[in-house]
């Protein structure tokens, strides 16, 4: 209790999926309050369940620190004559400040020695700036959607029903809004909803656990998980791990009661995608495989939030909701079946895509057409033109999260090559910035096709992203794009891809958005820029040098996968002894031939030998790394970047010799610019790999 602060925001249930991010904020609030506030304070500790968060704060001194204010004046040169009297200067300084001359000292900084005046403000009681600093943090905790209730502003992911806020065993009085704060707390909302007093943060986490409300997240985690493996085991099944549903179940609850539901087993012969959307995205179950088959049982295991008194009724109540889900998916996908997935195809010139670039019948068209420009392979054309027939089933209108899952499945059934099924799945990955890739090469060539056209019609449509804010999920985009590029070795040029897609995406819009000539090419341009960026995030945060990576995106961005070579062997050259000298004469070349236009080097010009010896070794440099860069391998792109920089490496000798010995800008017009060809030709050798400027 000693130094000790509890704050507890009660609230309705707040969504499951924002309560981490929640209490992280909350502990990165008060942290920052307390040190802005000069409040000295041991641990920050955030527990949470979907109708609370809740802080504990030990160590918080009980008073500010002293905070001591310097106003700077006049120079100490100005502020005296030559008898040391004070002038005009001191003493308006002193005025403004409202002290007297006396109270002036002389304080050094790095420019000289000034007149200053300094004042210590004593420290509040820290029981006494708690009132200001609670709601304002309380108020301050992001949500990615909020709300407003009743007639007040207050904003919140919910609707905030009570706050306790006590230090050292005394009440902490401020209002959020309507909503006042008490020494008061409340137990589970059905089993154990009446007050009871706050005192310290032990005897709260205690009573809490009394009333039916295990505060603690990560001891709910344990239990869910080591209960429903339990209870899967008991009828000879097994969970599999699923931490997003995990979390989800956990940040549903106050108090974890597992049960075992079972539904007809009739029902297995839907896909199993279907039956496992049903129960994790749809009802949070988890669904139960058997230990020895591997196999869906038709058995789930689900979480309740409260103590079960009689479980066969909540049973039942929960195989009645799942049984109806399951009927409805049974009736979709018998209706669905009716006709083959390209009968479809008809139906989505009725579906909207984009408000301003058509239906998705016009963005199959767009993907045939980028898939024949693009890539040569014998199932890519009719995989995009199945690619979003599924988008048009009852199956996917009622699942949509089952998009491309379905289409698999309706397209094996309709006797389509594996190729173009797998592709049809595969189109969407990664689901996520980290999410697994398409297996195929089909499925990753139609990913590519699929994000290049979502890329392109948000830019023409003028919705890209900005901020935070990102809709239509460019950004996942980009990075898919990226990931498949470099991890499945596949070579794009990302300005030819964007050319060829913004005019056939042109070619579908109508009215004023309709982007013609010079805005066609400035909407590539900002694309081109958007992937740099999305680049260098993504390399920097797979562990490469961030220099290193402007290095490589600065000499030129088009192929990922080029790039992505080219930044690895950069990478491992400049971890090398020699490559700081190599840098160093690289910048000086950079510093006098980056304005130079281009201009023809010759030979006879050539007067000293040091300039002599560098043209041969530019000459060998160029052709060994030519060879390199052009040598026919397994991949059209498997450069051998590290060899090249090798190569390059041979010229920090006769650049450093060339700079000690000849006079670059020389009086002779002639040698001059002979002198100045021949720095450009070894800044544009460089330059096939990565400008050594920017590192």
């Amino acid at each position: 209790m000693e130094k000790e602060l509890i704050l507890e925001i009660g609230t309705e249930e707040i969504p499951a999926l924002f309560l981490e991010k929640a209490g992280a904020d909350l502990r990165s609030l008060l942290g920052g309050e307390f040190r802005d506030n000069g409040i000295e304070f041991g641990e920050i500790e955030v527990l949470y369940t979907p109708r609370r968060l809740a802080a504990r704060v030990s160590g918080l001194e009980r008073k500010q620190k002293d905070r001591v204010s310097e106003s700077f004046g006049p120079p100490v040169r100005a502020a005296f004559d030559e008898d040391g009297k004070p002038t005009a200067a001191a003493l308006g300084f002193a005025r403004s400040r409202k002290v007297g001359v006396d109270d002036l000292v002389v304080a050094r900084r790095d420019n000289g020695e000034f007149l200053c005046v300094r004042k210590t403000s004593r420290g509040k009681k820290t029981s006494s700036a708690l009132r200001e600093i609670l709601p304002r943090a309380v108020s301050s905790i992001p949500f990615r959607k909020s709300m407003r209730w009743g007639g007040g502003k207050t904003v919140f992911a919910r609707p905030v029903r009570w706050i306790a806020a006590v230090y050292e065993g005394k009440t902490v009085r401020f209002a959020v809004g309507d909503v006042g704060s008490s020494d008061v707390s409340f137990g589970h909302r059905f089993t154990s909803p009446g007050p009871f007093r706050v005192r310290s943060w032990t005897e709260y986490v205690e009573t809490l656990g009394k009333n039916d409300v295990m505060l603690d997240p990560r001891k709910r985690k344990r239990i869910v998980t080591r209960r429903t493996a339990m209870a899967a085991k008991r009828i000879g099944g097994t969970v599999e791990e699923d931490p997003g549903l995990l979390e989800t179940v956990v940040n549903l609850v106050e108090h974890p009661t597992v049960l075992v539901g079972e539904f007809e087993k009739k029902y297995l012969r839907l896909p199993e995608e279907v039956l496992e959307s049903v129960m994790k995205t749809h009802q949070k179950y988890f669904p139960v495989r058997s230990e020895k088959s591997g196999k869906l049982l038709s058995n789930f295991v689900f979480v309740c939030g409260t103590p079960v008194r009689n479980k066969k009724t909540v049973v039942r109540g929960n195989e009645r909701v799942i049984r109806a889900r399951l009927s409805d998916a049974e009736f979709f996908f018998s209706e669905d079946a009716g006709k083959d997935l390209a009968g479809y195809s008809k139906d989505l010139d009725a579906m909207v895509f984009l408000s301003d670039v058509g239906s998705y019948g016009a963005k199959v068209g767009r993907m045939k057409a980028l898939a024949r420009a693009l890539f040569a392979d014998p199932d890519l054309e009719r995989a995009a033109e199945l690619s979003k027939c599924d988008l048009a089933t009852q199956m996917v209108f009622e699942f949509p999260e089952l998009q491309g899952v379905m289409g698999r499945h309706y397209a094996l059934r309709g006797g389509e090559k594996k190729a173009v099924a797998a592709a049809i799945e595969e189109q969407y990955m990664p689901l996520s910035r980290n999410g697994p890739l398409p297996k195929t090469k089909t499925g990753a060539l139609l990913g590519l096709v699929d994000k290049i056209d979502n890329v392109s019609s948000c830019f023409a449509a003028g919705l890209a992203p900005t901020g935070s804010s990102d809709p239509y999920a460019v950004r996942r985009s980009a990075l898919g794009i990226i990931r498949i590029c470099v991890e499945k070795k596949l070579d794009l040029s990302l300005s030819d891809a964007f050319a060829k897609s913004m005019r056939l995406v042109a070619g579908s819009m109508n009215g004023k958005k309709k982007p013609k000539g010079p805005a066609v090419a400035e909407l590539q341009k900002d694309v081109l820029g958007f992937f740099s960026e999305r680049f260098r995030n993504l390399m920097t945060e797979s562990g490469f040098g961030r220099n290193v990576v402007e290095a490589v995106v600065s000499a030129g961005f088009d192929s990922p996968l080029d790039a992505y070579r080219r930044t690895a062997a950069l990478s491992k050259f400049a971890a090398g002894g020699d490559f700081e000298k190599l840098a160093t004469g690289f910048k000086r070349v950079f510093n006098i031939a980056k304005k130079r236009p281009p201009a023809k080097l010759s030979r006879g010009l050539l007067v000293e030998k040091e300039e002599k010896d560098l043209a041969k070794a530019l000459e060998r440099a160029r052709k060994a790394v030519d060879a390199k860069l052009s040598a026919p391998s397994k991949t059209p792109v498997e450069r051998d970047y590290l060899a090249c920089l090798g190569h390059l490496g041979t010229l920090s000798g006769p650049i450093d010799r060339f700079f000690d010995a000849v006079m670059v800008m020389d009086e002779n017009e002639r040698t001059r610019n002979n002198r100045l060809a021949l720095l450009t030709d070894a800044k544009d050798l460089f330059f096939s790999v990565a400008d050594f400027s920017k590192i």
